[in-house]
């Protein structure tokens, strides 16, 4: 990666001279050239002042000498960690990771988060009223679960928030995860900790983008994770993290490692975007949440199943249906979730026939009709397409959600064939099943929606509906 940036203030008035096709066109191009005229200006700043002060690298560090203090402590409160597991952790580092933390604290973190109360929401815990969101049902965690502070290196994890007495999965299983994840936590802010006298120090021109900074914790978070937490736990709380994997195993139906439960957080990309991901560990908080709803052991499965289809493992999807299936053939929803799951394996002539079993069974379910929908558009089948659209029509009472799909399906196949005035009629069918409260939210989805329906018909983004257009 160069480290180069060419933007200079002749290039400044060399834009303001260019002609552009709009105003807004300008404007855009001449914002973006002073932010990075601003990005070198700072990286010359930080590198000068850098060569500025001689500070000598810090001692090595004996972590049995680094001071934790453990705050906040109740009835209520919960630290996900103890002081053994920290000192284990920290022993497994490499040098240059811990060189220089001066101490390590386990507290509340109630004022940090009420301090950006405003960033996160006023929803809080009921027992100690921090701002919070939830873990499982009634487990609480901070919106912040850990943080850095550079100039004192102070490493906090903050606690979590729940009565022991009432949460929705055995007392160990549950502070096994917990422990996990503050764990992960302790080693995201070592990471940070680890960019700035380690990675920072030798080019600063690398953390001048909070995303560098970000990026870099993630990925030593999810290689720290896997190269010293999991085996840690395995070897130190072996017992309980059998019985989580048993416990999954009865309940969810399919074994599944360790690696499951910590999940991927890496996120952020060096160019400051954010994936959209939902990983295994938000699966499984996801599932231990609707497990009140599930009424038998094959509801449980089921819903693992979907879990397991919403963070893309298809293959273990499909091998815990199955074996669902087995005992349950005909049972429509594992039926309607298998042939979804073949479609997302590109698996068509399979899924279509699934499809058509549950459709023997219940001729009006929505989910097999649109799964027959989305098979003819991976075949690129328009007219196979619209003649389902019509089917599914006539099937029976159709749902709210099942008449917007079959609209969309519907424009999708009209746009592929080249009938405008087909798709548009779809189209205004389905924007009024929406209340728009103002004229740019309908502006906005007016366009969201064709940008969907050209984008799944194969076709070329029309100027007025693109990025670029007006």
């Amino acid at each position: 990666m160069a480290r180069s940036i060419h933007t200079t203030r002749r290039t400044l008035r060399e834009l303001g001279r260019k002609k552009y096709a709009s105003d807004k066109e300008k404007n855009a191009a001449l914002e973006e050239a002073v932010e990075s005229l601003g990005r070198k200006r700072r990286i010359k700043r930080m590198v000068r002042n850098e060569r500025r002060i001689n500070v000598p690298d810090p001692a090595p560090t004996d972590t049995s000498t680094i001071p934790i203090s453990i705050r906040d402590e109740g009835e209520f409160v919960h630290h996900g960690i103890s002081l053994e597991d920290i000192r284990a952790v920290l022993s497994a580092f490499p040098e240059s990771a811990r060189r220089g933390i001066s101490r390590i604290q386990l507290s509340l973190g109630k004022a940090y988060m009420d301090e950006r109360a405003d960033e996160f929401g006023d929803k809080r815990d009921p027992f100690t009223k921090r701002v919070s969101s939830e873990v499982f049902p009634g487990v609480y965690c901070g919106h912040i679960l850990g943080s850095f502070t550079i100039k004192s290196g102070l490493v906090s994890v903050y606690a979590f928030v729940y009565d022991s007495t009432r949460i929705p999965l055995p007392l160990p299983l549950c502070e096994f995860y917990l422990r996990l994840h503050a764990l992960k936590t302790l080693v995201h802010e070592i990471a940070h900790h680890h960019d700035q006298v380690a990675r920072i120090a030798r080019g600063r021109w690398l953390a001048d983008r909070k995303q560098n900074v970000e990026w870099y914790a993630e990925k030593m978070e999810h290689q720290w994770t896997n190269d010293i937490i999991l085996p840690y736990l395995e070897r130190t709380y072996h017992r309980e993290a059998l019985a989580l994997r048993n416990w999954v195993a009865r309940r969810g139906g399919l074994r599944v490692g360790l690696d499951f439960f910590a999940g991927d957080s890496r996120r952020t990309e060096r160019s400051g975007l954010e994936r959209l991901v939902f990983t295994t560990s938000s699966a499984f908080e996801s599932w231990v949440e609707e497990l009140s709803e599930c009424k038998t052991l094959a509801d449980s499965r089921l819903a693992f199943a979907w879990e397991l289809h919403y963070c893309d493992l298809y293959g273990q999807c499909l091998e815990l249906l199955d074996s669902v299936l087995v005992s349950s053939p005909d049972w429509i929803p594992a039926l309607t979730c298998k042939a979804d799951t073949l479609v997302h394996l590109e698996r068509l002539n399979e899924a279509f026939f699934v499809a058509n079993r549950a459709l023997e069974f219940a001729p009006a379910n929505a989910d097999a009709w649109e799964t027959r929908g989305d098979v003819f558009e991976c075949q690129d089948n328009w007219n196979a397409l619209l003649e389902n659209c019509i089917a599914w029509e006539h099937s029976g009472r159709l749902s709210r959600r099942a008449r917007k799909e079959l609209l969309i399906h519907r424009a999708i196949a009209y746009c592929a064939l080249d009938n405008n005035s087909g798709m548009e009629t779809a189209i205004r069918a389905y924007l009024a099943s929406f209340d728009s409260k103002t004229p740019e939210i309908a502006a906005r989805r007016r366009k969201h929606i064709h940008i969907r329906v050209f984008r799944r018909a194969g076709r070329p983004i029309p100027p007025e509906f693109s990025s670029k257009g007006k």
